[in-house]
């Protein structure tokens, strides 16, 4: 049996999962191969929509049996409540699970899933709705080699895939990647608004702003050089560039971007706290 057959199913059919299943269709795996579980029909007519060959249903036992690799693409605070049911339901033998919910550490996750071990931590991101995603992936000790294989297969679906050996980690990759995003998002928004206010229409400002910050991730994904060297390739002494930079610093821009970050790692280990106390209860 090929990479392609192996059946995978979903417990969850919201938009990570609805990305990752449109992705490994893309990479060619076949849709009877892919199960949906999901109480809701309109989510589940979402994915019938996206190819009729795609086994969907409300029933979380019958997916979770017919997975060799399972997809926990639940919210954190339903997912004791989705399993806690399944605890003594049938399963494949050596069936990898594969979890996307945010601040689940492998000890929850293996008290919930047990006698599953073969468990391994994901950590997305929003740009993987669109194929362009970071995902950071941790496993438990008992995964084998193939199983991170597939795990990585599974990731990679929607975009890049990089491994960690320390899930203590989870809680920087966090807040860098996965609240990333709407840093970005953040510095965009201001962008256009002072465009705006400079006289540029709304339209002119959102493409402007929009396609740099796309062009600028672009060659920074395909240098070869370092981003210093990237930023200092656009600035010239004494010009339009050099002084917007100088501007960032005079205003502490590293200190900023360093609180910020911190800020974000350190609400995301308090989080993990509450989550993992409330498994244990």
């Amino acid at each position: 049996m090929t990479t392609a057959q192996t059946r995978i199913g979903f417990i969850g059919g919201g938009n990570m999962a609805y990305a990752i299943a449109g992705g490994l269709l893309q990479a060619g795996h076949s849709a009877a191969c892919v199960h949906i579980s999901d109480p809701s029909d309109a989510q589940l007519q979402r994915f019938e929509t996206l190819n009729p060959g795609i086994v969907t249903g409300g029933d979380n036992a019958a997916t979770l049996a017919a997975a060799e690799v399972l997809v926990l693409a639940v919210k954190p605070q339903l997912i004791e409540d989705v399993l806690r049911p399944l605890r003594d339901a049938e399963r494949p033998d050596g069936q990898l699970a594969i979890s996307i919910a945010a601040g689940m550490t492998l000890d929850s996750l293996l008290n919930l899933l047990e006698p599953t071990r073969s468990i391994v931590r994901v950590m997305p991101n929003q740009p993987a709705l669109v194929g362009a995603g970071m995902s950071v992936l941790v496993a438990t000790p008992e995964t084998t080699g193939e199983q991170r294989d597939l795990a990585q297969y599974v990731a990679a679906a929607t975009g890049r895939a990089e491994w960690i050996d320390d899930e203590g980690l989870m809680d920087a990759v966090t807040a860098v990647s996965g609240s990333g995003p709407a840093y970005f998002y953040l510095l965009m928004e201001l962008m256009e608004a002072v465009a705006r206010d400079m006289g540029l229409s709304p339209k002119l400002a959102a493409a402007l702003v929009r396609q740099t910050a796309f062009g600028a991730g672009r060659v920074a994904v395909e240098s070869d050089l370092g981003l210093v060297e990237l930023r200092e390739s656009v600035t010239s002494r004494g010009g339009t560039t050099a002084a917007a930079l100088a501007a960032f610093e005079q205003e502490g821009i590293r200190d900023i971007v360093d609180r910020a970050l911190r800020a974000a790692r350190g609400r995301s280990i308090e989080l993990g706290a509450l989550m993992s106390a409330g498994n244990d209860d």
